[in-house]
């Protein structure tokens, strides 16, 4: 009875998903999607030549679409690059659009001489907001380096925010982190890297995720679903996600879950408009105040922005 009742609310929320974007019931805040421009003349480091899908300039006005067609009120963009100009380059890009464009998430190397000069100039920009944590120099030992942790504390200290990529890192190493700096304000990304291949979630996996859960400084994005599937091109139904997500609903709750999708990355195993089909699926059984939170109140909270502008 219970499985037949969630089918009904979430066909019945889909269903009315042109209506909910028209009245903007519930703003939507999408915490992760990346621009770039191939035509540089000084070209970018990511992504490759040779990806069919994603190289090609991906600017302003084609996330403009994206968002005018899905309901997407606002935007935090995670830098790509490596490249340190990139994060000026990206603030300049999208200083049109305040309202739309309202965070970046940076590319700035922690436990490097010159981050802490880095952070202080781009910071100085309200949009900046933090950094993402992505490339890991050093591999196992880069915890063992002093400068990684006194970079760590200066975010902590100036109230900028830590998204963390878990190619290059685990959950323990994010639990660690936010044992040692309980201030510092942690984004896991990415369903906090799980392998979701449609069956029950791993146990493994879910242990750690319970373990630094209990962190209350930990917050992780529901984001990059299609990316995590095993299974390409990847499932549009709920039922294939559905093990994961309620995992990191169990041990996040309703405050510590943040949407991002992961544009144009989505584009690799389906359109925006799916995918946020199978993250609203998830969320249409739940309550009107936990919708609101995840869509856009802990976003604003985490990153410490604004109140939307309608």
């Amino acid at each position: 009875m219970k499985k037949l009742i969630v089918t009904v609310l979430t066909s019945v929320f889909l269903a009315g998903c042109s209506t909910y974007q028209k009245k903007a019931d519930i703003p939507i805040i999408d915490t992760h999607i990346h621009l770039y421009d191939t035509t540089r003349p000084q070209g970018l480091p990511w992504p490759p030549k040779d990806d069919e899908v994603l190289y090609r300039p991906v600017l302003t006005e084609h996330f403009d679409k994206v968002s005018d067609e899905n309901g997407i009120n606002a935007t935090v963009i995670v830098e790509a690059s490596k490249w340190i100009p990139d994060n000026q380059w990206v603030l300049d890009l999208v200083k049109h659009d305040p309202n739309r464009y309202i965070g970046l998430v940076g590319s700035l190397e922690i436990g490097t001489p010159d981050f802490k000069k880095h952070l202080t100039k781009l910071s100085k920009d309200g949009r900046y907001v933090g950094i993402r944590m992505r490339e890991r120099p050093g591999g196992d030992s880069f915890f063992e380096n002093e400068a990684v942790w006194s970079d760590l504390q200066l975010l902590s200290d100036r109230n900028q925010t830590l998204d963390v990529l878990m190619f290059q890192y685990s959950l323990d190493d994010v639990d660690m982190i936010s044992k040692r700096l309980p201030k510092l304000k942690i984004l896991i990304n990415h369903v906090a890297g799980a392998d979701i291949e449609g069956k029950p979630a791993d146990p493994k996996w879910i242990a750690a995720v319970q373990k630094v859960a209990k962190n209350p400084n930990v917050n992780c994005k529901i984001s990059g679903l299609f990316q995590q599937s095993h299974r390409q091109p990847s499932p549009r139904n709920l039922s294939f996600y559905q093990s994961e997500l309620d995992v990191l609903w169990e041990a996040f709750g309703e405050d510590r879950l943040i949407y991002g999708s992961n544009w144009p990355v989505t584009m690799r195993g389906g359109t925006y408009g799916e995918y946020l089909a199978v993250v609203k699926g998830f969320f249409a059984d739940k309550s009107r105040a936990a919708r609101e939170k995840f869509f856009f109140k802990n976003a604003l909270k985490f990153y410490g922005l604004p109140a939307l502008k309608h």
